[in-house]
Parts: structure tokens; C-alpha cells; sequence
């Protein structure tokens, strides 16, 4: 039935051949399945191509349509009944003519397949006819020959159980065309003649709209009654653009011009039309009911078909989806293909202006072989370039992802819808971004955004590489070398040829002077820094980087090896490129090899930084659609993930990677004593795949214990006892541990991982040290305390310390515990300076402590006190002197002062209340000498002589006591030992509490 507006000029999308590794041409190979030891997955087919208004025919509840199974074959016929399971009618004959063909169409129940003898898809020379409710078959012959002779027939469309065909004769000297109705059992009718070429637009079993050329640039659109053979123009274009819209339907005939529809009544076309005004302006479809035509929506990704019941009665509806065009069925039903995002086609009809809800009114289209025009892998997400389901292509996404159970592949989302309804290759991606050719230039898109404006290239430019900020394209019309481009301000510039790019740097090699050296250098193209990562002695052929890896994909003038190099080391390993071109990626290199005697080339993956690794088979590369076919294979540069598509349209997603680690928890050491307390080593891993495993222990080069086992989910929970393989205790110290981990299903080793643990049976212990009296090391209240260990493998120390204080009851009481140092590494302070926690008070004795931490986490107990007496100064109120004293200012003395007296018999006396008392002085040459009473008895005398004068001397202790118990202690000056040594300099007093 009526459907198009316009003929056009068929169009060839060309594009250029992609020079990114995955799309390389190769010799063809049949694809074959992954192994059992890969790790896979696979995307179900995408909708195939679809079917336009040309191929859709609907009559009561049987529909039939052609539709693309793949890219390469050619179209097949399909028919289901109410709803029903599609049947494949088989293929259907080309119908590239200079008109509109339907290959397959049903009428009154009736199914007409044009097909062709000719296995490469000429144009029909027969059709068959199939009655679905007998199942009765008749073939018709169609005498067709490309000669253009005399007699050459070509099919144009059904007439109920009959054909039409266009027929050649020879007038004069001038070829004309005559249209036939075929049936079978009858002879041909001539319908029409003497005209240059007739297109069937519209038939049923009661007659035809065909579109008439009858002289160069004229046409006419007549309405052909097969059983009266009256002709009726309904229509005369100034030229082949056919009207708005026409309408053939059970009961009418007409055109559409604005809002008014001109028809005639079918039973009597001769009676003249009659006129009809519409209730919308622009309608290019019309049904027994309905009223159709569509808009180009505002986001510019298709049409969007509107509708409405012929009589006005309801108002206009947006059908939703996307609608390739219409077609009106020989019931007089209107059918659309409806497709929505990412889901599968469907034939639905249309009823009043609406969808119909009713049973049979809407045919699933069957999932098929998607038409790719691309393949590409960037970082663990797949992108596909499709049309096969819509008006305008789309770019379709899915993200895929590796566990322990299996890989797997989210649904297809769109990512973007091209702008000029052609789907072109997608020719790179990469950090998010797609790179794309549509025509006008190269345009990136993020998250279906384009990303700054079209890069123009020269004619015959082909993508080298792309990293989501910047294009490597050669340039066919410069030998200036290639052509970088930068996507955010369209900037370009020509480039060393064999130039790579990653992750926003240019890596070019560089010849030296002497042309025998090379250097592979680094530019960042945001700075412009530049520096040299590698030097080779053979000629480079192009370059491929990735992180710190470096692959010349050709070492040498025709060399068919190629070198793989890391920066900053020596290492350099050759790698085979006579079958293909090794493609580098994020730590994994893909090689090629061929089956010897065979076309057959199987892609492989080798892990990167993995002693001993061994390149592993993916998959033989499926055979391209022909020789102008994007590959139907790829590979990640940026995440271990390659992929193909087979015969059947289904996309084989394969893991090529090796196990990671997402945690890791090895403790630094343990203590195997005992104590409940890091008696084992428990190290956990936790990897993403199942995995065995073997934990080596050495101590230097000897191998002291190994442990291995298999990890179902990826967790791996060793455990050290601390003893050797024979059994024995371990010594103590440090031993060198090393992880080999490998994958269960694939058989692939993942990276070492190596550490050290450190073993210690004893308790760490410290000691300290700080000064009885504060006046031995200072002249102020500053206690220097020092600490330090008695243990091996000690790491850091706590310090603590407490003091004794009068409670509220008047007792001396020691205090708790408390803080001074926590976890520190440093084996010495000072109490009382800047950090202190207190400032020492006189008269008090602070007592300090320490404890260690080792190596492998133990905490050893708290040690013996060291206490330190801050003294009271000569000059405290608790002193009572008698008799003759002068104070003396002395920058060596206690806090700055003395108190001196020669006179016999001058005293001082005190409370003393501790356990010990002792007497602080200056030493000097005319040092006289003192007796110490306690308690009024004399218990000790002192001589304060010396030849050379000693500051803050300890000169008098005494044990008082084992509790603390007040006591009266005087000091007394005594006669001098010799003339001049008579003089008695008091320094500070120190009772210890």
C-alpha cells in the first residue's frame, strides 16, 4: 500500500580502512567457540535490519515482511499468522532495480516470494504463491535477463493470487514497457502499454496504484481496476517526487495534497472524485480508519509517528518509539514496525489511531545477526555501532565485568544516535570516549554528548590511534608526517611517523646522528616536557604504549619481529608479527598465530610482568562480511577483554586477563610463644577469581617452610605456625616470604606478590634511666630521662610516669600511672620542658617508666621505675636558718642561689618526711664542714673541701626510712678542718617520698 513521498538516490557510506590493531585486515578464518578454560561470556544478537513500509504486508491477521538476517546474505521472507512464531521463507530476490520492489507480500491470504535460481541474489525470475489456508503452491515464471533485450521481464508486485510484471517490447526503434497481470492457469492480461517504465505502488486482488513514466521527466499516478481495466489518473507530478501521501484501501483510491484528500469509490473510479478536508494538515497515510504521519523529534534521533481515527473523533497521539515508515495491508489496516531502545521490533497495528492491544495485532520481529559497522573495546566496556533496529544508527554500550563465578556482560544501553542517519565505524575509544567518523569529520562523544567540534581530516585519512583527548590520523595529503589532533580545541599538528599515543603523551622514535641508534621519546602534551623512556639499535617500525610497556611493532628494515621493551629497564624480548600485528595493551600483549596448513589465525594473550607467563589462545578470528566489512573482532588496549561475533550475530565477550588482588592483609610479624597473642602468621588475600596458591617462607636462600592450597571464591587465608617443614621451631628474625598465585580456570599466573615477616619468641623489654636528684644534670627543674632496649626488634616505646602527693587525709600516696610518651621511636627527653605533661614541682619525686613494642606487634610489661627528687632550693620557706647566712647568687647553683655561713654553730633545719634525705652543696677550696642531726642525734658529718669548685653536689645521704615518717633534721656548721676551709655553701635539700 501507498507509503513513500519521494524516490531517492540510493547512497554508499565509504569510509576509510581503520589502522587501530583490532581492525587490521587478516587473512578470513572461521571463528571458533572458547575454549573450556576460558573465562566468557556472550551478548545475545541484536535486532536485525528492519523492515521498511516496501517490505511490510499485512492481510487480516497474517503479516509478512523481508528483513536482513545478516550483513552478508541476503534478505529473507518471514510470515506469522495472529501473533504467531515467525517462519523464514528463505531468501528473497534482489530487488536493487530503479524502483521499489516487495520481495514478499500476502494478499487475501496468499503469500508471493520472489526469489531468483541465482545464488548471489539477481533479481527474481520467479515467484511463488502460497495459499495459507490450503497450503497449495503455484510458481510463476518471470522471463528476466540483464541483456535489456526484447521481451526481459521484471516483477513489480502481487495481485491477489496473481503477479504483475513489467514487460520490454521493441516500438519502432524505441523500447516501451507494458504492464501484465499474471495468474496461474491463465494467460497474460495486459494492463497498461506504450509507456517507459510503470512502479507498482500499491495493489491488492481488485486492482493497482502505479506510478507511469510516459515521456522523459513525465509522470502519472493511475489507479488500474484488474477487473474492468479502467484507468483513472489520480495524480500528475511535475517530475518522479510523488504526491504527499495516497490512499488504497478496500473501498477507495485517492491522493492527499495539505488537508484535502481526493478519492474515488473503487466500485465506480469512473464516476469522478469526490473531495474530503482533513482534520490535520501534513497526513501521508491514510487506512480504512486511521490517519498516520510522522515528525522528526527534537532530539534528532528519528521519527516519531503520530495518528489519529480518520473521522477526527479523537484527538492526534504520539505513538512513542521509533517507526521506519508505514504501510496499509489489503484489509485496510494500517501496520507499523515499531522499535523502541534496545528492544526487540515489532509489526503492531494500528486500529482508530491507536496501537492495538488485540491478540495477533502485533509480531514480534525475530532477534537476528545485527548489522555491525564496528567493534571496539575500551577499558571493560564494548561498543558497537548498529542500525540494524533503527531509522538512524546508534552507538550501543556494554559494560562487562569478571568475578569468581564467570565474566559477565550488562544489556546493551545506547550510548548515542548518529546524527545523519548512517551508521559509520566506530572507529576507537577510549578514558569514556567514543571516536567516530560521520562524515563531516571525526567527532567524539561522552556519555552521548559530542565532546568539542568535528576534526576535519584530509581525504583518505585512517585513525593510527586515540586516547580520548587527542586523534592520531596519517595524512595522505602532507609528507609532513601524521596528524595529531586535540579534541577540546580542535588544535592539530603533524607529527614523527610511527608516533603512539597514551594516556595524554605523544611517544615518537628518534633517530640519533649516526642513524644506527634510536630513541623512543616521551612528550606530554599538556606541558610540552619532554624526555627520552628507552633507546633501541634497530629501526623502529610503529610504536604501541601502555603504561611503562613499549611494543615496536617492527624491529628492522623488513624484519618480521617486533620488540617489546619497559621503560626504565634493560629488558627487551622479541615478539613474533610475520602472521599479524601484536597489539599492546594494559599489561597483556596479543599475539597471532596460524594453524600450520590453514587460513585459520588464532588471537593470544600473554600477561605482561609475570615470570614465566605463556600466551594463551582466545579465539580463531571470525571471517570479515567482505573485503569493505569492519572486523567482527576487537581487543581492550585498557583493560585484558577481547571479543568476536559469529555467524549467528551473537557477540563472545572472553576475560583475558590474570587473577588481581582487590585487598591484601600480610601482617609485618608474629610471636610464636604461646601467649594467645599473634601466636600464627594469618595473612589474607582476596583475589577476583578462583585461584591455587603457594606461600614460600625463606630465610636468606634456604627455604624454611611452604604453604599452598586453592581458593574457590579468590580468598586466600594462609597460616604460620612458626615452625619449619620438619617441624622444628623457626629462629627469630626476619624471613622472605612469596605469594604464586594461579588462575583454577584459566590456568594463568597472576604476578608475584613478596614481602617480609619477622618472627620473635621474646617479650620485648626496656629499661630506663634519669637522675636521682633533678640537681645533678641541671640547674633548673629539667629531668633528662633515657631509655632504651633489652631485647632485639624493638620498634618503639611507651613512657609513663607518677608522683607521690599528699592525700586529702594528709598521707603521702603514689599516684597512677600516666602518659608521657605513646608509640615514640626517639630514646631520650627531657621532663619538664616544652611537651612535658607537668611542670616538676619541689619537694616531689617523679618516678618514670617504659615499655617496648617489637617488630611483630608484641607489647612487653612496664619496666623498673627510674625516680628522680626535684630538691628543695636554699631559699624555700621550709628552711629555718640560725645564726649567721648570707645568700649567694651563683648561676652553677639550684635555681640560681646559695646560702653560705662560716660562722660556728649557725644551723638550718627542716621536715623531712620521706625514706631518704639527702644534702645538696658546692664543693670549694674554703669548703668548711657540717654535722647532719636527725631527730636530734647526729648521724653523719660532712667536709665540703675541694681543691676546684664543683656545683650542685650531692654531699650527705641517709636512709630514713623504709615508710614515710617525719623526721627533724638540722644542719650544723662546724669548726674548719684547716685555716681558711671554715665556709658551709648550702645548695637545696631532697627528701624522697
Amino acid at each position: 500500500m501507498p507509503s513513500r513521498k519521494c524516490h531517492l538516490l540510493a547512497v554508499t557510506a565509504v569510509t576509510g580502512a581503520l589502522l587501530l590493531p583490532q581492525a587490521v585486515a587478516l587473512a578470513p578464518a572461521t571463528a571458533a567457540a572458547a575454549t573450556a578454560t576460558d573465562v566468557s561470556t556472550s551478548l545475545p544478537a541484536r535486532p536485525t535490519s528492519a523492515p521498511s513500509a516496501d517490505q511490510i504486508s499485512g492481510s487480516g491477521q497474517v503479516v509478512v515482511w523481508s528483513q536482513q538476517t545478516s550483513a552478508d546474505f541476503r534478505p529473507h521472507g518471514w510470515v506469522a499468522t495472529q501473533g504467531g512464531t515467525p517462519q523464514d521463507l528463505g531468501p528473497l530476490a534482489d530487488t536493487t532495480d530503479t524502483v521499489q520492489v516487495n520481495a514478499v507480500s500476502v494478499q487475501n491470504g496468499v503469500v508471493a516470494v520472489a526469489t531468483s535460481t541465482n545464488p548471489n541474489g539477481a533479481l527474481a525470475d520467479h515467484v511463488t504463491l502460497r495459499h495459507l489456508d490450503s497450503g497449495a503452491e503455484s510458481t510463476l515464471p518471470v522471463n528476466y535477463n540483464d541483456s535489456g533485450a526484447a521481451g526481459t521481464e521484471r516483477y513489480r508486485g502481487q495481485a491477489g493470487d496473481g503477479i504483475l510484471i513489467e514487460q520490454s517490447y521493441l516500438q519502432g526503434s524505441e523500447y516501451r514497457v507494458r504492464l501484465i497481470l499474471r495468474t496461474p492457469g491463465s494467460e497474460d492480461r495486459t494492463l497498461l502499454s506504450d509507456d517507459s517504465q510503470y512502479e507498482v505502488l500499491a495493489s491488492d486482488t481488485n486492482g493497482a496504484l502505479v506510478l507511469r513514466k510516459t515521456a522523459t521527466w513525465q509522470y502519472v499516478v493511475a489507479y488500474v481496476d484488474f477487473t474492468t481495466s479502467e484507468v483513472v489518473t489520480v495524480a500528475q507530478p511535475a517530475s518522479q517526487m510523488l504526491p504527499q501521501g495516497l490512499e488504497l484501501t478496500p473501498s477507495r483510491v485517492g491522493v492527499i495534497d495539505g488537508a484535502v484528500l481526493t478519492e474515488w469509490q473503487r466500485s465506480a473510479p469512473g464516476d469522478g472524485p469526490t473531495t474530503v478536508t482533513l482534520p490535520v494538515d501534513g497526513v501521508r497515510w491514510i487506512s480504512d480508519d486511521t490517519l498516520a504521519w510522522t515528525s522528526w523529534n527534537p532530539a534528532g534521533t528519528g521519527s516519531e509517528l503520530f495518528a489519529m481515527s480518520r473521522d477526527g473523533s479523537a484527538p492526534a497521539a504520539d505513538l512513542g518509539g521509533t517507526f521506519t515508515d508505514v504501510s496499509v495491508g489489503d484489509d485496510g489496516r494500517m501496520r507499523v514496525s515499531l522499535y523502541r531502545p534496545d528492544v526487540d521490533a515489532r509489526i503492531q497495528t494500528l486500529v482508530a489511531g491507536r496501537v492495538s492491544t488485540a491478540a495477533g495485532d502485533a509480531t514480534t520481529i525475530p532477534a537476528g545477526p545485527a548489522r555491525l559497522d564496528a567493534m571496539a573495546l575500551s577499558d571493560g566496556v564494548l561498543y558497537t555501532s548498529d542500525d540494524s533496529s533503527r531509522r538512524s544508527g546508534v552507538l550501543l554500550s556494554s559494560k562487562l565485568s569478571v568475578g569468581t563465578a564467570a565474566a559477565s556482560a550488562s544489556g546493551p544501553s545506547r550510548v548515542m544516535a548518529y546524527s545523519n542517519g548512517i551508521v559509520h565505524p566506530t572507529l576507537a575509544a577510549a578514558g569514556g570516549r567514543v571516536l567516530t567518523d560521520q562524515g563531516s569529520g571525526y567527532e567524539v562523544y561522552q556519555a552521548g554528548k559530542q565532546i568539542g567540534a568535528a576534526l576535519p581530516h584530509p581525504g583518505g585519512a585512517e585513525v593510527m590511534d586515540f586516547d580520548g583527548e587527542h586523534v592520531l590520523s596519517n595524512d595522505p595529503s602532507s609528507i609532513a608526517g601524521p596528524l595529531l589532533q586535540t579534541v577540546s580545541s580542535g588544535a592539530s599538528k603533524h607529527v614523527p611517523g610511527g608516533s603512539a599515543l597514551d594516556g595524554g603523551t605523544l611517544y615518537s622514535s628518534v633517530s640519533d646522528a649516526s642513524g644506527s641508534a634510536w630513541s623512543i621519546r616521551r612528550t606530554d602534551l599538556a606541558t610540552g616536557t619532554v624526555s627520552t623512556v628507552a633507546t633501541v639499535n634497530c629501526l623502529p617500525g610503529g610504536l604501541q604504549v601502555r603504561g611503562s610497556w613499549i611494543l615496536l611493532t617492527t624491529c628492522g628494515a623488513a624484519s618480521t619481529n617486533g620488540l617489546l621493551l619497559k621503560a626504565g629497564t634493560s629488558t627487551r624480548t622479541a615478539v613474533d608479527a610475520s602472521v599479524h600485528t601484536p597489539i599492546l595493551g594494559a599489561n597483556v600483549l596479543y599475539t597471532f598465530t596460524r594453524t600450520s596448513g590453514s587460513s585459520t589465525v588464532m588471537l593470544n594473550a600473554q600477561a605482561l610482568g609475570v615470570a614465566g607467563a605463556q600466551a594463551q589462545p582466545l579465539f580463531a578470528l571470525p571471517e570479515k562480511a567482505d573485503s569493505a566489512a569492519a572486523e567482527r573482532w576487537a581487543v581492550d588496549r585498557d583493560a585484558p577483554w577481547a571479543a568476536w561475533m559469529d555467524g549467528a550475530g551473537v557477540t563472545h565477550v572472553i576475560w583475558a586477563g590474570v587473577p588481581t588482588a582487590a585487598s591484601a592483609a600480610a601482617p609485618s610479624g608474629f610471636s610464636p610463644n604461646g601467649d594467645g597473642s599473634a601466636d600464627n602468621w594469618n595473612p589474607t588475600w582476596a583475589y577476583n577469581r578462583p585461584v591455587s596458591w603457594t606461600l614460600t617462607l625463606k630465610s636468606g636462600t634456604t627455604q624454611v617452610r611452604s604453604l599452598t592450597g586453592t581458593a574457590s571464591d579468590g580468598r586466600i587465608a594462609p597460616v604460620w605456625d612458626g615452625k619449619t617443614e620438619a617441624g622444628t621451631a623457626a629462629a627469630e628474625g626476619a624471613y622472605a616470604w612469596t605469594l604464586t598465585v594461579r588462575d583454577t580456570v584459566t590456568g594463568r599466573a597472576a604476578p608475584d606478590i613478596s614481602g617480609k615477616v619477622t618472627l620473635r619468641r621474646a617479650v620485648p623489654a626496656a629499661s630506663i634511666t634519669a637522675p636521682t636528684v633533678a640537681s645533678t644534670a641541671a640547674t633548673s627543674a629539667a629531668v633528662p630521662v633515657a631509655w632504651s632496649a633489652k631485647t632485639a626488634g624493638v620498634k618503639s616505646y611507651d613512657v609513663g610516669w607518677r608522683v607521690a602527693t599528699r592525700n586529702s587525709k594528709g598521707s603521702w600516696q603514689l599516684g597512677p600511672l600516666q602518659t608521657w610518651r605513646t608509640g615514640t621511636t626517639s630514646t631520650s627527653a627531657v621532663f619538664g620542658k616544652a611537651s612535658s605533661p607537668v611542670k616538676p614541682v619541689p619537694g616531689l619525686t617523679y618516678r618514670f617508666y617504659v615499655r617496648a613494642h617489637d617488630d611483630v606487634g608484641q607489647t612487653g610489661p612496664w619496666g623498673k621505675a627510674a625516680a628522680t627528687g626535684i630538691p628543695i632550693d636554699d631559699r624555700a620557706a621550709a628552711l629555718h636558718y640560725s645564726g649567721t647566712w648570707q645568700s649567694v647568687a651563683a648561676s652553677s647553683a639550684w635555681s640560681g642561689t646559695e646560702r653560705a655561713s662560716a660562722v660556728k654553730g649557725a644551723s638550718v633545719s627542716f621536715s623531712a618526711d620521706g625514706t631518704q634525705l639527702r644534702i645538696v652543696a658546692t664543693r670549694k677550696s674554703n669548703g668548711g664542714r657540717f654535722a647532719v642531726l636527725v631527730d636530734g642525734k647526729t648521724v653523719g658529718t660532712v667536709n665540703t673541701y675541694a681543691a676546684k669548685t664543683a656545683y650542685r653536689q650531692v654531699v650527705f645521704t641517709r636512709t630514713l626510712g623504709a615508710t614515710i615518717t617525719a623526721h627533724r633534721v638540722q644542719l650544723k656548721v662546724l669548726s674548719g678542718s684547716a685555716p681558711g676551709r671554715s665556709t658551709v655553701t648550702l645548695d637545696a635539700v631532697m627528701v624522697t617520698r
